[in-house]
């Protein structure tokens, strides 16, 4: 199986046994205890003279499929297991590239200092949650939990310096804030016509109460009247809504959010929150819950948004673009410099390890 078990773990002392001197179980040689591979120490890829262990990715995923389990069949397990893991190593082989790029071309004398000035970082700011999360009270309480894991407090510390230098060194490689010209945004606008098209929507008000808290529907007519009549002499909607209606919203003063024509399930109140003068009450409108009475705040016809008015959304989605456009090219051009493996490609040729695939297994 590629992998094997980390440099970090110490080996056991051994006492040798000297000639002639008693057998005492103080000087007994320790037996050896055959070793179990650990899943976590497992090399999953290499990135140039970086290597990506399992216990990078195992965590989060087996964390995940735990939360599905009872969604997914047994026999499926294992493939989504490999399938998620051949997924999750992209972003630390990604990370590991531009690294190993900025270590390259960052001046040796510079890049001790900076790697000082994040592991210091890591300190004052990820020590103390991995700690809290761990549960434990000390470092080394930590490591020995990482270890069991197959990784360390070292590696940890040493993949958090590598992302936040990885982070900062690709935001110098892609040039974001070239000049977005007229024509480019309008061309954009064009190729992307339906993103502009709004729907018709307004907001609203309601007052509101239940048929089924009422002996009889004449007795709910006659309590929705009342809170109608009280906003009608004066009394605000929404203090109406707080002592005495029953919607949904009635703690917030009756106040419904945007809401997009055809979405509601009442067709006689969507009918009326498009078809009522904006600020006008309605009469009382009758659904399969209850009673209401509702009053259009603010109503937009919809139709496409002008291109004077979308170039506020169009520049940064013109950024997304570039940004997308730059980061695959860049990760290209590395890929092409510096050497990737991953376990995956041995399968791809047809290699097997003692009969397996040689992914970690649950």
């Amino acid at each position: 199986m590629p992998g094997g078990y980390p440099a970090q773990y110490p080996q056991l002392p051994y006492v040798a046994e000297v000639p002639g001197t008693p057998f005492t179980p103080e000087h007994r040689t320790p037996a050896r205890t055959p070793m179990e591979p650990c899943e976590g120490a497992q090399i999953l890829a290499r990135v140039g003279s970086e290597v990506i262990l399992a216990s990078e990715v195992l965590p989060a995923i087996d964390e995940l499929l735990a939360r599905y389990k009872d969604r997914i069949p047994s026999y499926q397990l294992e493939p989504q297991r490999r399938l998620l893991i051949e997924q999750q190593l992209k972003v630390p082989i990604e990370t590991r590239l531009i690294y190993l790029d900025a270590c390259r071309k960052i001046p040796k004398e510079n890049l001790p200092k900076i790697e000082k000035t994040l592991g210091e970082q890591f300190e004052k700011s990820e020590l103390p949650k991995m700690m809290k999360d761990a549960n434990v009270e000390t470092r080394g309480e930590l490591d020995q939990k990482l270890r069991g894991m197959g990784t360390s407090l070292e590696r940890r510390k040493q993949a958090f310096v590598q992302r936040a230098l990885a982070q900062s060194w690709v935001h110098e490689q892609l040039k974001l804030d070239e000049e977005m010209t007229y024509d480019e945004m309008l061309e954009y606008y064009r190729q992307h016509l339906e993103d502009f098209d709004r729907p018709v929507r307004a907001r609203w008000e309601e007052l509101m109460v239940r048929l089924s808290k009422y002996r009889s529907k004449e007795e709910a007519y006659a309590a929705i009247a009342q809170m109608g009549n009280q906003t009608l002499a004066g009394v605000p909607l929404a203090e109406v809504a707080k002592s005495r209606s029953d919607g949904p919203t009635a703690s917030e003063g009756g106040v419904r959010d945007w809401t997009h024509k055809g979405s509601l399930v009442c067709e006689e109140l969507d009918r009326a929150l498009f078809g009522l003068p904006v600020g006008q009450l309605s009469p009382i409108l009758e659904s399969e819950n209850g009673l209401h009475i509702i009053r259009v705040t603010e109503r937009e016809l919809g139709g496409r948004l002008p291109f004077a008015e979308a170039q506020a959304e169009i520049r940064p989605k013109i950024r997304q673009q570039r940004a997308k456009r730059q980061w695959e090219a860049y990760v290209a051009r590395l890929r092409e410099q510096i050497p990737v493996w991953t376990i995956f490609d041995d399968q791809a040729q047809g290699e097997q390890v003692s009969g397996r695939d040689g992914l970690p297994r649950r």
